[in-house]
């Protein structure tokens, strides 16, 4: 401790620029910082400060000296910053808003691997649609959110958003599973399930079918997308879905995602969200981070 109180006096000295202004600055007698600075000389065997001179200047084992203090400052301030940071998100709350759609087995493993992390964390998830996603981040009643879409509200913005096309899931064994890619009037006959209309899918399944000319009657309508992907899985019939709802199914070939020629249905994202110029706390930070790692890599699996 003694040779860091004395790498501060030296410090302290050279930028103020005289030991008089030093020890008015840490308020103490300029004889004790003069001792100590020349201790110091004496316990490196060099001279740290050149003689004859009215302010301070050092020399090169002196510059080399200081930059050390300094580099030791900013080590222990990045230190002491971290430890402030793990106590900080140890205890507290972490509101997500999410689509059904986001709830698959790996953003479970994904969120109890945080859990695990931060047990005293309190996290929780609401389901619900596009709409509701985005007036609960607005609303400041969710830190962040994830939405199949793009947030179209002023007070809302796009943290991070990756392309997911909407694809006709299928299953391996249906006569159109090796198609390259298909377009929307060549269903007519096919069963088709369809979430319901509250849903964003849905409603741009309909955009999508406005653009082409054609209109679904679904053999299956439902407010669950695992339904609506056993559906598909089951060979019942076909239905429309991002890939990341079916990463699994589709990475061990029990499901195929073939790419519609329409426009709309290839436009779509899935984008995290949170409220303009809101701080996020530390701890929802770091479950934003791993939740867009999570999507990345997910990602970048499909492709």
């Amino acid at each position: 401790m003694k040779g860091e109180i004395r790498l501060r006096y030296l410090y302290e000295a050279a930028r103020l620029g005289t030991m008089h202004a030093a020890s008015e600055q840490l308020d103490v007698a300029t004889s004790s910082i003069s001792r100590q600075i020349a201790t110091l000389e004496k316990d490196l065997g060099l001279l740290l400060i050149e003689s004859g001179r009215r302010r301070i200047k050092l020399t090169e084992a002196g510059e080399a000296a200081c930059a050390h203090y300094r580099e030791a400052r900013a080590h222990e301030e990045l230190f002491l910053s971290r430890l402030e940071e793990l106590k900080s998100i140890r205890t507290g709350k972490v509101e997500l808003a999410v689509g059904e759609a986001f709830i698959t087995d790996r953003f479970s493993q994904n969120l109890h691997e945080f859990m695990n992390v931060y047990p005293d964390m309190t996290v929780r998830v609401r389901m619900g649609g596009t709409n509701d996603t985005v007036a609960l981040v607005r609303d400041d009643e969710a830190h962040f959110g994830l939405i199949f879409d793009v947030p179209r509200d002023p007070k809302v913005r796009e943290r991070m958003s990756l392309a997911q096309p909407l694809k006709l899931m299928i299953h391996p064994d249906h006569e159109l599973a090796k198609r390259s890619t298909i377009s929307l009037s060549e269903l007519g006959q096919q069963c088709i399930g369809l979430p319901e209309d509250s849903f964003r899918i849905r409603q741009i399944v309909h955009a999508a079918e406005h653009e082409d000319g054609v209109f679904f009657e679904p053999e299956l309508i439902a407010n669950s997308m695992t339904l609506l992907k056993d559906f598909a899985l089951l060979g019942r019939g076909v239905t429309f879905l991002p890939e990341f709802l079916a990463l699994e199914e589709l990475l061990a070939g029990r499901l195929r995602a073939i790419p519609t020629t329409n426009s709309v249905l290839n436009a779509t994202k899935i984008s995290l969200i949170t409220r303009a110029g809101r701080q996020i706390p530390m701890g929802a930070y770091r479950l934003m981070q791993r939740i867009e790692n999570h999507l990345r890599n997910s990602m970048a699996q499909i492709n």
